[in-house]
């Protein structure tokens, strides 16, 4: 996808007007033939998964209200929703765009709108839910670091993470902390713990994101996103599904996903009284 802004140009300045493109639009792409991946990458070319952030960062620039409006013309035929469950948009997407170098940005949004990974925030340890108490470690040398630690982890089909660290001997609290970008698959996952344990995972200084020993600068700055932000909260009407190759969705057929949600809307319509009605995510 490119990021360069090589997307239509849409009348964001014009709700009605844009209201009006959109719903051509989604006539237009919304097919149950094609896969979750070709839908997702649909949405991102247009600037719809993160439409507030700019358009050099595969957005559109647009206000809260236009991506309401896109939420809500979308929830009206029930279709798959952005890939924005979780923390990726919401908090590693803002960790990225303000402190990632352009190689690691380019290497990691493309993928993050299209649903292709799916990110997590490797923030805080098992017993804490303070970061400053962080002790996995990090140490660096001339070339590499290596990563040693227990991390406390709830999205367990998340195949990447920003994870934060302590990287500098005998530091406390929030000196000498530095997040860095790694991979999950291969990480050991104790998931009745809601954990993720890293023994001797080695990797270039190109993984740091941000400064070195001054992450508290990024936590402060995510924090609180994670509860404060419009972009990734759930809509009724709207199928959302994790993304990522661990969740299994991504060559799953549209129709598959909307046909399977519609058996569940079913199935909880027709519960007896007393059972829990609440929906659940795909």
């Amino acid at each position: 996808m490119d990021l360069a802004g090589d997307r239509p140009s849409w009348p964001i300045a014009n709700p009605e007007e844009f209201r009006t493109a959109l719903v051509r639009w989604i006539g237009e792409n919304w097919d149950v033939q094609i896969t979750v991946s070709e839908w997702w990458e649909r949405l991102a070319r247009n600037g719809f998964t993160a439409p507030t952030w700019p358009r050099a960062q595969g957005g559109l620039g647009a206000t809260v209200a236009i991506q309401g409006i896109i939420e809500e013309e979308l929830a009206n035929i029930g279709a798959i929703a952005p890939p924005v469950m979780g923390l990726g948009i919401r908090m590693v997407g803002a960790a990225f765009r303000q402190f990632a170098t352009p190689q690691q940005f380019a290497e990691t949004i493309p993928r993050l709108l299209t649903g292709a990974d799916e990110w997590t925030v490797l923030m805080t340890e098992p017993g804490s839910d303070d970061p400053a108490a962080t002790t996995c470690v990090a140490d660096f040398d001339w070339k590499y670091l290596t990563v040693n630690g227990t991390k406390t982890l709830s999205d367990f089909a998340a195949t990447h993470a920003i994870l934060l660290a302590r990287s500098t001997a005998g530091s406390t609290g929030r000196d000498g902390l530095t997040w860095l970008i790694v991979e999950l698959g291969y990480q050991p996952v104790d998931q009745p713990a809601g954990t993720v344990t890293f023994r001797g995972v080695r990797m270039l200084h190109e993984r740091v994101l941000g400064t070195r020993d001054d992450g508290w600068v990024i936590a402060k700055t995510i924090l609180p996103l994670n509860e404060r932000t419009f972009v990734g909260r759930i809509r009724r009407g709207l199928i959302h599904i994790e993304g990522g190759a661990m969740a299994g969705n991504l060559q799953r057929l549209v129709g598959d996903v909307v046909a399977e949600e519609r058996v569940r809307l079913a199935s909880r319509a027709s519960a007896p009284d007393g059972v829990d009605r609440r929906g659940t995510s795909l």
